[in-house]
């Protein structure tokens, strides 16, 4: 599995929204930490596809599918409640074991990164409320981390493979 498509988008909003809770304050502005995240990843989604240009040209169609993911995952959640970041997580991490296998269009691609980006989003609110700076340096130790030990996950050392 590609790590960036399913874990970069997913710690890069995690670590986005807890910044944004934990470090500004939006009081004056009358706007609610996870509306400016929100708004910050929806802008960065947009500019992605011109820093990182796609040579088949869907890009667009990425983007797209991405900010579509990103608001369908996260809106809902003032109608059904904590239920629907569940529901969002629960398709996300179901795609992420077989999206890499077929090839899917670019706005489904978008998709199952903006549900990515929404959880990660969701998680970071929820982290930098009950544990604060902690989760912020536990995140960021995972970041570093995980892409190290990532190679090394599921297999037996050398000597003990047949």
């Amino acid at each position: 599995m590609p790590l960036g498509l399913a874990f970069v988008p997913f710690h890069l909003s995690m670590c986005v929204s807890c910044c944004v809770t934990l470090f500004v304050d939006l009081k004056p502005y009358g706007l609610d930490p996870p509306v400016f995240s929100l708004i910050l990843l929806s802008i960065l989604v947009l500019c992605v596809q011109f820093v990182d240009v796609d040579p088949s040209g869907r890009g667009n169609e990425r983007s797209m599918g991405a900010l579509v993911g990103l608001q369908l995952g996260y809106w809902p959640t003032a109608v059904v409640g904590l239920i629907w970041p569940f529901i969002i997580a629960a398709i996300w991490l179901i795609q992420c074991s077989r999206i890499w296998r077929y090839s899917y269009p670019g706005f489904r691609i978008g998709l199952w990164t903006g549900f990515g980006a929404s959880t990660g989003l969701i998680v970071g609110q929820i982290g930098a409320a009950v544990l604060d700076i902690g989760f912020l340096i536990t995140a960021a130790l995972f970041g570093i981390l995980f892409p190290l030990l990532h190679w090394s996950l599921g297999r037996l050392p050398l000597d003990e493979e047949e």
